[in-house]
């Protein structure tokens, strides 16, 4: 056991050896002579490690209890939920996406809300217990219901009462594989709130190809508390989606922007200065908070491909082979691979933009030469 925990420390503190072959070269960190394969069960914990860190402490939905968070049971599930992540993101398994789109201040306008989204009543709403509300008489008793239960809503409010959240998937995806795990995600992520949610699909919404699920959420629980939404609460709410998709039989990921290396578009500053080599340079450089996110995303990268690569099971190293080629494709490496080639030939463009400079001035003088001869004719 002891020889276990030395090697997943040991693990855990070898991401920086993998830098150089992560940002800069073509092949991978898996042929270095004399380096010794580790058995699986000391991989687990440091996969674990760099998977959070990776993708967040949402990776494994079904967290250890109190007691159990340093178990080699719960280190083992972690570490298959790493690779799981790992595989649909490899894959090209599509991203879902949670939306929080708006909210009603007031009854009237979530009375508004859940008549357009069922189409007048046409389309049958399911509430938290699984009951089909369809009709304007059946949709009138709901909001009733809602608008009397815990303590009033107001027909109209100063705050949202209300949340309108949008759960959706590409084209092609199956629309009842979707609303089931809109629904499971719905009963375990926002247990114990009021919620009423319907199924749109391209003949239901013409202005979306897309399968969807709207779902409207009554802000205040049963407990009396209101839910407050942060940005991370999104986070989890698309990983919780995407695991019941995946229960479902269907193909999904939810991972950050970031994770994926993707980098958000600038635009191209009008100052003619930045159009020199080392004015390229500077405006590829993200900002000061961007890169050290890139250098955390980058880092957990390092880790799960370096602990990957060391472990003695074969699967295990053609999956780290397979991540150190998606993140050598990233958006981001190549924008570090540009600002490197940028920064090489800044020294020789400076030459070049020095001689031209010499060459306007040598012009001038010259010019001015001419004149003053030809005021002294």
């Amino acid at each position: 056991m002891a020889q276990c925990q030395t090697q997943a420390v040991g693990l855990v503190r070898d991401a920086a050896r993998w830098r150089a072959a992560l940002l800069l070269s073509e092949g991978g960190p898996f042929n270095h002579e004399g380096e010794s394969k580790v058995a699986r069960p000391s991989v687990e914990g440091a996969l674990g490690f760099w998977g959070e860190r990776l993708f967040g402490h949402n990776v494994y939905r079904y967290r250890p209890g109190p007691g159990n968070g340093h178990g080699s049971s719960s280190s083992l599930a972690l570490g298959e939920a790493v690779r799981a992540k790992l595989r649909s993101l490899l894959g090209g398994a599509p991203e879902v996406m949670v939306r929080v789109t708006g909210g009603g201040r007031g009854m009237g306008p979530i009375k508004a809300h859940m008549s357009y989204i069922s189409r007048g009543g046409t389309l049958p709403l399911e509430d938290e217990r699984g009951e089909k509300i369809q009709g304007t008489e059946a949709l009138s008793d709901l909001a009733q219901e809602w608008r009397l239960a815990g303590s009033r809503i107001p027909w109209r409010s100063h705050r949202r009462e209300a949340l309108n959240i949008m759960l959706s998937m590409p084209l092609g995806t199956d629309g009842h594989a979707v609303f089931a795990a809109a629904r499971d995600f719905a009963q375990s992520a926002l247990a114990g709130h009021k919620f009423a949610m319907v199924m749109h699909e391209p003949h239901t919404d013409a202005r979306s190809n897309r399968p969807h699920v709207h779902l409207v959420l009554k802000i205040q629980g049963q407990d009396g508390r209101r839910l407050r939404t942060r940005k991370a609460d999104l986070g989890e709410w698309r990983q919780c989606f995407a695991d019941h998709l995946m229960e479902q039989g269907i193909a999904a990921s939810a991972t950050r922007r970031y994770t994926r290396g993707e980098i958000r578009p600038r635009l191209w500053p009008q100052d003619a200065s930045t159009h020199s080599q080392e004015g390229k340079a500077d405006f590829m450089a993200p900002s000061e908070r961007a890169a050290a996110t890139e250098a955390e995303v980058l880092a957990a990268w390092q880790g799960v491909v370096g602990v990957l690569s060391r472990s003695e099971d074969l699967q295990d190293q053609k999956l780290a082979r397979q991540a150190l080629a998606f993140v050598l494709q990233m958006a981001m490496i190549a924008r570090r691979r540009a600002m490197a080639r940028e920064q090489q030939h800044a020294p020789l463009q400076a030459l070049l933009d020095l001689s031209h400079a010499i060459g306007h001035q040598q012009d001038a003088a010259i010019a001015a030469r001419r004149k003053e001869l030809e005021r002294t004719r």
